[in-house]
């Protein structure tokens, strides 16, 4: 280390060097000590590093849409970790420039490095190896994925100052260039705001601002300005509408305005066309309105309205167009039912062939739809809560004249419209500006009427949340005992740390507005906050929608918002607090002592016997609070308390030993509750929120392992994209570490990861080691207990014994090549159940520690709504500001369900929430395997459109199998043959035919009327008409009868007894029965189709007189008989070696010459249809 008089030189360890500019002489400046570092070895030297080859691939069309080779990154970060964090903050885009960073070692340098030159200029550091210990610090931190600055810092930090340390060429190649920004200084009577030309000078570092337009088309032109320049840096906005005149009220000449959602709708446009600091990062915007603004109804439906039109396009247009892709293979190569479904698909118009993207930046939503980048809130105040309470009437007024009424309902009747628009679509979410200002430290000054866009930085307009986050499950360690316990005084040193980096976005950072600078540095607002929560709990083996889980998550916020504010009271002590301390002291203070009353309840509950003593302890915590605790619009600080219980369900009924891991943040909590809420001087008027960490996730390892924010897990299966393409499926890691809190033998916790997510999980929780994945296949734990996928593994392997052919058999199963040919076991084994609830060893006492915000596969366990907003209501009162966080609901929840969680909100003490029901928005970040989300995909509607054609179709076939009689119409055309049997019995046989000639009827007379014989006879016609009629074949009809033996047999004749009406082709039979099979064979021979052969063939009286050569109808129209013969058509020949049809199976043998199974009965005697070979003296 070196000095001069003007500029000082800071060696690294690492042989860098910092320039550090002359040094401001204020107070003693910060100690610093070391706890994620250690003097024996720099930070980047105690991991290994790799060089990797970062792609991001569009997987629609194979192409590679980022790409950054030979990448520097610590080894044991993830892929995605690494993908993510390289395509959203590395410098640079072509490979060789100068600004171009191939080493998160360049972009940790900018981060600290940067730190450490503003901390060491503006006097934060008391000597210079405190500066380097801070250095070093910060670089573990990003090393070790313990906390990440949000995302403005890693776009915009350290390009001016990257001169320091050995790139002057940087300094050169940035002169002139960046936007333009305002930087203020100085005190409450000298605060001077001047314009800097370069956001490399003073980057903008802040992620959110909270702005405010006024009632003038004026400062409505403004605004857009104002919106664009913030976007451009990669912040969001926030904006609170009701300061615009309603579209109920006059302008100034004639008419009325437009309202400002239409303004809204121009601003809206404006941002989607800006990428947040010039990244990939979308815009993001607050839109606000108070209840009693007079558009609040059309406010509430904006977004719904649009989302309609997008659930149309994607959800109905998108899926027929894939639908008529899918029919027109299959109509082709289809089933009946496939066939039958793609004529139907094919049927239906289609206006345009092409599909809509469902991303955000595509045409429907980005370019299309209006309000597609801000989220609505809508704020309701207390005295809204008060009429809803007491069933009343609530008012909206005239903003320019606020005692104008302008309509009167009841409270209820705006709640419910809320409800039910939030069903539909998710917004809007809700602000409980009451409860808002209960907590508001600057009261005296000013009303809250803003957030940020995701609703966790909640303070007065013109200011900017700097935010940052830390991964809680960083801060878990072995208790001296062996168990897990959270560090608290890791926890406390990190959130020094980290106050001290957004205090300095504050000194240093460049602002987009004027307003904004100015009011930035009054009030000095940081928001610190965590990720990782539910995975920790998780973790931990406690559930997420537990008494337990609450109060840990509570005094994890608790410890962390203790330590800021602690940090906060040493640094104002040292550098001054903040401009409007003096003006807002009494305020700040009051909320102190409120946080600090909050957490002797907390402390006090778990030791807490009978619930009966808790309103009693609440009324003691606030006798003894040490001075004025706050109030607004009717609530007070005993209504905060009792939200406070309310979180819980039996709160005296805690397990001591699942509460155990954050003791040690109760007592930390404590103590420094205790002393910030009697400290004189505080650099910050605000300092912690609990905010979505979306991005900023993956610098922090949680898209691979945990969860965002306060989030639990969305479901147990993440999915990791591999670098040379395809994808892996993952078991979340620390539901692993779940299993092992709770006491699971390792080989389950891996069978878990199996059951859970298939062979990919299992390869996942081994990391990717193949020869420890065949082992837990071997092994095989769960006897009889196993698993689906176990079962499945089972049957794939039965009769495998050697180790090589299980390794075959995963290679083959694993290779997605494969994919379309496997079994319904090897799918099995592939996909997994995607939930736990199927794994018959797990107990069930153990299955809510692993419930998730939403089901998935077949499983049927989640979080309860009730389960998001009692864990809301535990940690509101430990946090200056909100909680981002959503409230998760099924599909099958209800608008009352939707609406009895809004009030639940306002009756634990939560600020903000947002609602999201399982698709109610056609565009979901999540998507899930679930019975809801097939719904809408494209195969799922083709196999229920088939499954429901095949149904029809046996429908169809059952309906047409049912016997139904085909009657006869009243005048039908007759034959009536008469004949005899041994030349004795005489009978007469009639037969009556349909229009197409085909026999319906048969009826007679049989010997003497009356007899038994002619009883037997009429009976057996009436039989064989019904038969007929009912759809029995004349083919079957005539088999089935045939060769029937009894008596009288013999010799027959069918016709007169003169020889010209004589039948010569039938002259015996072997019985009556025979003989009408007979007749009937020859009536309606199958070679006329087994239609009614030409009645001009058959000799008669009874049409004398006719031309041979007439074609005559005498039937229907539609029959038409054939040209007359005057002759009788022989019998067809019968080829040699087959017998007739219908003769082969009815009374035959085995003939004793060809030895065929044609050897048949004729009358009295027998003959063979194959080869002639006769048995008796048969006289034919």
């Amino acid at each position: 280390m070196t000095t001069d008089n003007s500029q000082t030189t800071l060696k690294l360890r690492t042989g860098q060097e910092i320039i550090l500019p002359q040094r401001k002489d204020l107070l003693g400046g910060l100690k610093f000590t070391r706890r994620f570092s250690h003097n024996e070895v720099h930070p980047y030297d105690e991991v290994d590093w790799t060089r990797r080859d970062v792609r991001i691939m569009d997987w629609k069309t194979g192409k590679t849409i980022y790409e950054r080779l030979g990448l520097e990154a610590p080894a044991h970060w993830d892929d995605n970790a690494v993908k993510i964090t390289a395509d959203k903050y590395l410098f640079g885009s072509e490979p060789g420039s100068l600004e171009y960073e191939d080493s998160f070692r360049n972009i940790y340098d900018r981060i600290s490095n940067t730190y450490t030159v503003w901390g060491w200029e503006e006097g934060y550091f008391a000597t210079l190896e405190d500066a380097e210990i801070f250095n070093e610090e910060i670089k573990a931190m990003l090393v070790q994925q313990i906390w990440a600055p949000n995302s403005p810092v890693w776009f915009n930090i350290g390009h001016w100052e990257q001169w320091r340390w050995g790139r002057p060429d940087l300094r050169e190649n940035y002169t002139g260039h960046g936007n333009k920004a305002y930087h203020t200084k100085g005190t409450k009577n000298n605060l001077k705001t001047f314009t800097v030309q370069s956001t490399y000078e003073y980057p903008q570092c802040s992620a959110c601002f909270l702005t405010e337009v006024g009632d003038s088309m004026e400062d409505i032109l403004d605004h857009l300005t104002t919106e664009g320049r913030i976007f451009a840096s990669g912040s969001g906005v926030g904006i609170n509408l009701s300061t615009l005149r309603s579209s109920k009220e006059p302008i100034s000449g004639k008419g009325r305005s437009s309202g400002p959602i239409s303004f809204d709708r121009g601003w809206d446009r404006m941002a989607g066309a800006i990428k947040s600091g010039g990244k990939t990062r979308r815009a993001a915007r607050m839109v606000l309105m108070f209840s009693d603004h007079p558009d609040i109804f059309e406010f509430i439906n904006t977004k719904n309205r649009q989302e309609d039109i997008a659930k149309v396009i994607l959800r109905e247009h998108n899926v027929h167009v894939e639908l008529k892709q899918i029919a027109e293979t299959k109509l082709v190569a289809g089933t009946p039912a496939e066939k039958a479904a793609a004529r139907l698909i094919l049927s239906l118009p289609l206006a345009t062939r092409n599909s809509f993207d469902p991303h955000m930046d595509a045409l429907l939503y980005g370019e299309t739809l209006s309000h597609q980048n801000a989220n609505h809130s809508v704020s309701l105040k207390g005295d809204f809560w008060q009429a809803l309470a007491n069933n009343g009437n609530t008012y909206t007024r005239w903003v320019t004249n606020p005692a104008h009424i302008e309509q009167t309902f009841r409270a209820q009747e705006l709640l419910e419209a809320m409800a039910k628009s939030i069903w539909e679509n998710g917004e809007p979410g809700v602000h409980n500006n009451d409860v808002i200002n209960l907590w508001n430290p600057v009261k005296s000054i000013g009303s809250i009427t803003t957030s940020n866009p995701c609703s966790e930085y909640v303070f007065l307009n013109n200011t900017s949340c700097n935010l940052s986050s830390f991964n809680a499950y960083r801060f878990l360690t072995k208790g001296e005992d062996g168990k897990p316990v959270f560090d608290a005084d890791a926890l406390t040193h990190a959130a020094r740390l980290a106050m001290v980096c957004a205090d300095l976005n504050v000194e240093r950072g460049g602002f987009p507005i004027e307003e904004i600078a100015e009011g930035t540095y009054k009030y000095r607002t940081t928001g610190i906050g965590f990720a990782n929560v539910g995975g920790s709990l998780m973790a931990l083996g406690v559930p997420y929608d537990s008494d337990e889980g609450r109060w840990i998550s509570s005094q994890l916020c608790s410890a962390l918002t203790a330590a800021c504010w602690t940090a906060s009271a040493e640094m104002g002590a040292e550098l001054g607090s903040y401009v409007e301390y003096p003006a807002s002291k009494k305020d700040l203070l009051a909320v102190l002592r409120l946080h600090n009353a909050a957490q002797k309840l907390a402390s006090a509950l778990p030791s807490q016997k009978d619930s009966k003593t808790l309103d009693d302890l609440i009324e003691n915590i606030i006798a003894n609070a040490g001075g004025v605790l706050p109030e607004a619009q009717g609530l007070t600080a005993s209504y905060a308390l009792h939200a406070y219980l309310k979180s819980f369900k039996a709160p005296t009924m805690m397990n001591k030993e699942r509460i155990a891991p954050a003791a040690k943040l109760a007592e930390a909590a404590s103590g420094m509750w205790a002393k910030v809420a009697k400290a004189t001087a505080h650099r910050n008027a605000f300092v912690s929120v609990m905010a979505p960490t979306g991005t900023i996730s993956a610098p922090l390892g949680c898209y691979d392992e945990g969860t965002t924010s306060i989030e639990p897990d969305y479901t147990l299966v993440k999915w990791k994209q591999l670098a040379g393409g395809g994808s892996l499926k993952m078991f979340n890691r620390l539901a692993l570490e779940g299993l092992r809190s709770l006491g699971y033998p390792e080989d389950f916790v891996n069978e878990a990861a199996l059951e859970v997510a298939g062979l990919d999980g299992l390869i996942s929780a081994f990391q990717g080691n193949m020869d420890a994945v065949v082992n837990q296949i071997i092994v095989d734990p769960c006897n009889d207990q196993a698993g689906p996928v176990r079962l499945a593994w089972r049957r794939l392997l039965s009769g495998t014994e050697s180790r090589s052919e299980i390794q075959e058999k995963v290679a083959y199963i694993s290779n997605p090549a494969n994919m379309s040919v496997l079994t319904a076991d090897e799918l099995t084994v592939v996909n997994g159940s995607a939930h736990i609830e199927s794994i018959p060893w797990l107990d069930k006492k153990d299955l809510p520690v692993f419930d998730c915000a939403a089901t998935n596969g077949n499983g049927i366990r989640a979080i309860s709504p009730a389960g998001h907003v009692l864990m809301l209501g535990a940690l509101q009162p430990f946090i200056s500001g909100a909680c981002s966080k959503t409230v998760n609901m099924p599909v099958s929840a209800t608008v009352q369900e939707v609406y009895d969680s809004l009030i639940m909100s306002h009756d634990l003490g939560v600020k903000c929430i947002a609602i999201f029901r399982a698709g109610s928005k056609a565009n979901a970040v999540y998507v899930v395997d679930t019975p809801e989300t097939r719904m809408f995909k494209a195969n799922h509607v083709w196999e229920q459109l088939v499954n429901a054609g095949t149904e029809a179709i046996d429908e169809i076939i059952a309906e047409a199998s049912k016997p139904r009689q085909r009657k006869l119409p009243g005048r039908r055309l007759g034959q009536t043959v008469k004949f005899s049997v041994g030349g004795q019995l005489t009978g007469y046989l009639t037969v009556g035919v349909y229009a197409d000639g085909t026999c319906g009827e048969v009826f007679g007379r049989l010997g003497q009327v009356g007899s038994f014989a002619s009883g037997m006879f009429e009976a057996y016609c009436k039989l064989l008409s019904t038969a007929l009629q009912f759809g029995v074949p004349l083919k079957e009809v005539v088999k089935g009868f045939r060769n029937y033996s009894f008596e009288p047999s013999g010799f027959c004749r069918v016709g007169d007894d003169t020889e010209a009406d004589t039948c010569t082709e039938i002259r015996s039979c072997a019985s009556v029965v025979d003989l009408i099979a007979k007749i009937l064979a020859w009536l309606f021979p199958e070679s006329n189709g087994y239609r009614l052969r030409d009645v001009f063939s058959i000799p008669s009286v009874s049409l004398p007189g006719q031309s041979p050569d007439t074609t005559v109808s005498v039937l229907p129209p539609r029959i038409i008989t054939t040209p007359v013969h005057t002759h009788t058509p022989a019998l067809p020949e019968i080829p040699a070696g087959k017998a007739p049809e219908g003769t082969m199976l009815n009374g035959a043998s085995l003939c004793p010459q060809c030895h065929s199974l044609a050897y048949v009965q004729d009358g009295k005697c027998k003959s063979c249809r194959s080869c002639g070979y006769k048995d008796g003296g048969c006289g034919e």
